[in-house]
């Protein structure tokens, strides 16, 4: 078995630069599409893919010096220490299941294409390890390895059935028709976002606020770039910035919300060739009602000047909530880096929608601090044993991103029960698979993203109202006022 796992090593050691356009080339041609245009699209989808990555990478550092800031200047820290992503990418690698992950989880994703039990296809394997954290804490729980397989193959199809929640809205508010997100943890923050949508959608009218997604925008106040340079602003005051450091927070904000449509735009006009083929070959070769999905990383949605605005606001208000959500003891810093992935998901089920975006944001992440540190001591014991010389001073430790992972917690919860957890875990995954099957077979699960949107102007502003699913109506305009009547001429 040495080799077996020796080649798919040797296959992620290239890295997803290297691996995604090889990906994206083959399921072109194999979906009809000539050579050149697959690898000609593939490459630029990896380019474009490289670009928004850059763009967050320079967003969460920024974000990240400032949050730190905030909590010092308020004295707001608790007696769990972030320790960031890097501990439980630690504890994923100290486990076994991290070597069989990637032969696991695709025997998992064919089984369920082959049932239309699902209809992604995730191409993201090196997030993969996200998966096996989740079997490591169940593992090092019950000391188990079988029970941690099992946990982490149980949430692998959860997170499947998830991803196919995301394809339609992709396809509305990415411009990406024919991809998903299947990650680890950001895909866990889905549910959160139909929440929200559920739950609002029962207003009169279903009212939406959305911020103009082009990358020039013709008013300010619909403008995402003028949003972050603003929030910008207020944070640089919270963390006690001098008039210099204000400035530039509010100009990086404001640059980085510039950015991301410009990219976003990129990112989708490189996927038009793969989304063509993946229609065609949906419909002429599958014949199913909708498309199949390709599973991308979590940086394909975040081409949106709202992902920069949700996330400067969400940032400030749980840093302040923490001390009095019950049970928390944990205040995220070097792991805010992680945040705009998760509101990016929501976001995009939210449809752009800047009220519903920031509920289900603010709501996600108090839930994802109150689960770090319910898991603190496993996650703590956890890194520890992977690596005692780093971890071992630090105290008890946990991370934001994945040690809060609401899918973690309800793992961890099924191993407290044994045998008896475990098997819940699979009825679960089981019973999600079925429902889904049910609702991709009659076509239900795409039957929602046939609407159109239209815009709407109001008061000035470039607000977008989005007709609401299943023929309900959006909330109607705002009648123009009558010209006035002309002067009679003068004698």
């Amino acid at each position: 078995m040495n080799w077996f796992l020796r080649f798919f090593e040797l296959f992620l050691r290239l890295g997803w630069l290297v691996m995604t356009p090889i990906l994206l080339t083959l399921c072109g041609k194999a979906m009809g599409l000539r050579f050149g245009m697959a690898l000609r699209s593939a490459v630029r989808v990896a380019a474009a893919l490289f670009g928004l990555n850059l763009m967050v990478n320079s967003l969460g550092n920024t974000l990240s010096s400032v949050v730190a800031d905030i909590a010092a200047n308020h004295q707001l820290a608790l007696e769990i220490t972030d320790a960031g992503w890097g501990a439980s990418s630690a504890i994923a690698s100290a486990s076994a299941i991290n070597g069989w992950i990637v032969p696991l989880y695709l025997a998992i994703n064919w089984v369920m294409l082959l049932s239309r039990s699902t209809r992604t296809l995730n191409l993201d394997l090196w997030n993969l390890w996200h998966i096996s954290f989740l079997g490591a804490m169940v593992e090092r729980l019950t000391d188990s390895m079988a029970y941690g397989m099992v946990a982490a193959a149980a949430m692998a199809v959860v997170l499947l059935v998830f991803s196919d929640r995301c394809g339609w809205r992709m396809a509305r508010y990415c411009q990406l028709n024919g991809a998903s997100v299947a990650n680890g943890f950001a895909t866990a923050a889905v549910p959160f976002g139909l929440l929200v949508e559920s739950i609002l959608n029962l207003v009169p009218g279903r009212p939406r606020l959305v911020l103009d997604r082009s990358p020039e925008p013709r008013e300010a106040l619909a403008s995402p770039v003028a949003w972050s340079a603003v929030l910008g602003a207020v944070l640089g005051v919270l963390a006690g910035r001098d008039g210099y450091g204000i400035a530039q927070l509010a100009m990086t904000f404001g640059s980085l919300a510039f950015l991301a449509p410009y990219l976003g735009q990129a990112l989708s006009g490189a996927f038009a060739p793969l989304s063509e083929a993946i229609s065609t070959f949906s419909r002429d070769k599958l014949k199913i009602k909708g498309n199949i999905y390709l599973g991308l990383s979590p940086t394909s949605s975040l081409g949106s000047g709202t992902v920069v605005v949700v996330t400067m606001m969400v940032a400030p208000i749980i840093t302040f909530l923490a001390g009095s959500i019950p049970g928390n003891r944990f205040v995220v810093q070097g792991d805010i880096v992680m945040l705009p992935y998760i509101i990016a998901i929501i976001v995009m089920v939210c449809r752009g929608d800047l009220v519903r975006s920031l509920l289900a944001g603010v709501l996600a992440s108090c839930t994802i601090l109150w689960c770090s540190t319910a898991l603190a001591e496993l996650f703590t014991l956890s890194a520890v044993t992977a690596n005692a010389e780093m971890y071992e001073q630090m105290g008890t430790i946990t991370n934001f991103c994945d040690g809060g992972n609401p899918l973690a917690w309800a793992a961890v919860k099924a191993g407290e029960y044994g045998l008896a957890g475990i098997a819940c875990l699979v009825v679960l995954a089981v019973s999600l698979a079925v429902w889904n099957r049910g609702r991709i077979v009659s076509g239900a699960d795409v039957g929602a993203g046939a609407v159109k949107r239209r815009p709407k102007h109001i008061k000035g502003e470039t607000i977008h109202s989005e007709t609401a699913p299943e023929g309900v109506q959006a909330a109607p305009a705002q009648p123009e006022e009558p010209a006035a009547p002309p002067e009679p001429p003068q004698p």
